[in-house]
């Protein structure tokens, strides 16, 4: 059920993500909304990875596959959005 309960996390974090992702992206704007509208495909394949995976060695183990995901988002969270904005700061 927490499992489950994940998706709706997910699901309520995604209109916080998008918004900071496309910020100052200037001409590459639609080329960077396009990657992330790919990237929910792995909101897709990931869920059916992890099925596989705990049929196989179990529930416990295959959350490990879940693991960096969730690492990289909270790295994206804390400061990983403004990466290329302070390049872009720099050059001014």
């Amino acid at each position: 059920m927490f499992i489950a309960l994940l998706g709706l996390a997910n699901s309520l974090m995604w209109p916080a993500i998008f918004p900071l992702a496309i910020d100052g992206l200037g001409k590459f704007t639609k080329i960077g909304s396009a990657l992330l509208i790919m990237a929910i495909a792995g909101g897709a394949i990931l869920p059916l990875i992890y099925a596989k995976t705990a049929e196989a060695v179990g529930s416990r183990e295959a959350y490990a596959l879940m693991i960096p995901c969730y690492l990289f988002i909270l790295y994206y969270a804390i400061s990983g959005y403004r990466a290329g904005k302070v390049q872009v700061a720099l050059k001014r």
